[in-house]
């Protein structure tokens, strides 16, 4: 599937499975101190329900951690827990020259459209230039289950 740019004053699409935030190539993650609380706040707000409260400190650990790499202008690790249906914050090591981030959930979700826009719009308000695109992740071909062919396979036997 090919990224989905959405210019400005474009609407979006409903439904996402990852929604990406590239930053303006004179940007760097050190343009992101100011405006990063708010996002984590949001994205841990939007996993409240999925998350367990074994480590209650834990976003706030994560929050320290992040905002420590993006002062020293450096890739956080993002909000990357395994819950299953809970949202991720993604700072992938795509092209060193631009920082980029992305929010993504297992299935296609308003979730997903819904914060990558907010996130956008307090961007915009800080002055901070952006694109924003839409399932830009490579997910590959469908896999068989383990120790079996993939789907359409021949199974070797021949027929008489």
């Amino acid at each position: 599937m090919s990224p989905r740019p959405v210019p400005r004053g474009v609407t979006p699409p409903v439904k996402a499975r990852s929604g990406h935030i590239l930053l303006d190539s004179k940007r760097s993650y050190r343009d992101l101190v100011r405006v990063y609380p708010e996002i984590h706040k949001r994205v841990v707000e939007m996993n409240r329900p999925f998350v367990k409260d074994t480590d209650p400190l834990l976003p706030d650990v994560l929050l320290d951690e992040n905002l420590r790499d993006l002062k020293g202008d450096r890739k956080p690790v993002g909000y990357n827990r395994q819950d299953a249906f809970g949202l991720r914050l993604i700072f992938p090591i795509v092209d060193e020259r631009r920082a980029e981030f992305y929010f993504t959930k297992p299935a296609r979700c308003q979730e997903v459209v819904q914060i990558t826009e907010q996130v956008s719009v307090l961007l915009r308000r800080r002055g901070i230039k952006h694109t924003v695109e839409y399932d830009r992740l490579s997910l590959g071909p469908p896999r068989g289950l383990p120790n079996l062919p993939a789907t359409g396979v021949g199974s070797g036997f021949l027929s008489s």
